[in-house]
């Protein structure tokens, strides 16, 4: 207790005296090394100088530095850097131009109906779409014959805008000039067909191819017929096409299975007879045996759905319901 205070006492942060450095430092060299590397946690019973030193490596083996480069410790390997692929460019301090290859286009949304037996055994449908895709007579550039795109005034280049905020944290986001890219076009250099934008809306019709076994409500997708990216070269977006099925009068789907209701009249009920049941490949007979209760059901193997997914088909379930005399 009485060292204790004799340190809070000499300590230089809380003696004004000049002469409470000199009185403070202590004659061990090791300690006064310690307390000169750690600070005043060294002096502290059971510090362990070894632990303190490898808390900086803490962080898969890189170190961490408050914030300095706190992005520095996710990699992505050559693909690039995972940090930014997760978080974009608001945080800021590296200020590279985003790369071309990157950029992706927006996906295209379009709705499709098909009746319940176009979804059972597969279909196609020719749809209208308005994507945008580069522009043929500048082939993407928005430049005229000639002409050289320049560096963006508004971000040196880098592709990013950096703000500074509060106790000088910095965020970053992509430069609305030039949407990233780095370079824009010079006016009076703009490609007259596309004014400079190096993409334009078309219209055309894509067809879609859709498997049996679809199911009310999945979405296909068509690789690469959507928008192309507004910026720069890379990968188009998908289209993605949702599919209605319309309910059949017929029968009740349950994945690969159906379910069908078939009326018998009482006498074929108790003494057994045929009946005439739906498929999806045409009516067939049933043979009904004699004593069939209300609800009882039957199987017929391999009458159901293909799966989108592969597999064996489904079954056809008949269930009876008997119709009592009036």
């Amino acid at each position: 207790m009485f060292m204790s205070k004799l340190a809070r006492k000499y300590h230089p942060d809380t003696n004004p005296d000049k002469g409470a450095q000199e009185k403070f430092i202590l004659k061990d060299e090791k300690k006064r090394a310690d307390y000169e590397k750690y600070g005043a946690a060294s002096q502290e019973p059971g510090f362990n100088p070894d632990a303190f030193a490898n808390a900086g490596t803490s962080f898969g083996g890189a170190e961490f530095q408050g914030f300095k480069d706190f992005s520095g410790s996710f990699s992505a390997g050559p693909g690039g850097d995972l940090f930014e692929q997760l978080f974009g460019s608001t945080f800021g301090g590296r200020g590279r131009p985003r790369r071309h290859e990157d950029m992706h286009g927006s996906d295209l949304e379009a709705t499709v109906g098909v009746t319940f037996m176009e979804a059972c055994k597969g279909t196609s449908r020719t749809i209208n779409v308005t994507p945008v895709v580069n522009c043929s007579t500048c082939s993407g550039t928005g430049l005229k014959a000639g002409a050289k795109r320049s560096t963006c005034t508004s971000c040196s280049g880098t592709g990013t805008r950096t703000y500074v905020i509060d106790n000088g944290f910095q965020m970053a986001s992509t430069c609305p000039t030039c949407q990233g890219t780095g370079t824009t076009v010079p006016r009076g250099s703009q490609c007259g067909e596309c004014a400079g934008v190096g993409q334009v809306r078309i219209r055309k019709n894509v067809k879609v191819d859709i498997p049996a076994g679809v199911e009310d409500g999945m979405t296909i997708r068509l690789p690469n017929a959507g928008d192309a990216p507004i910026s720069g070269r890379g990968r188009a977006g998908d289209l993605l096409v949702r599919i209605n099925v319309a309910a059949s009068k017929l029968f009740r789907r349950q994945g690969p299975n159906l379910h069908h209701e078939a009326r018998i009249p009482l006498h074929t009920a108790l003494l057994g007879g045929r009946v005439r049941v739906p498929t999806l490949d045409g009516e067939v007979d049933v043979r009904v045996p004699g004593g069939t209760q209300q609800g009882e059901e039957m199987v017929l193997k391999g009458r159901g759905v293909s799966s989108v997914y592969g597999g064996d088909k489904g079954d056809l379930f008949v269930t009876f319901g008997v119709q009592l005399p009036r």
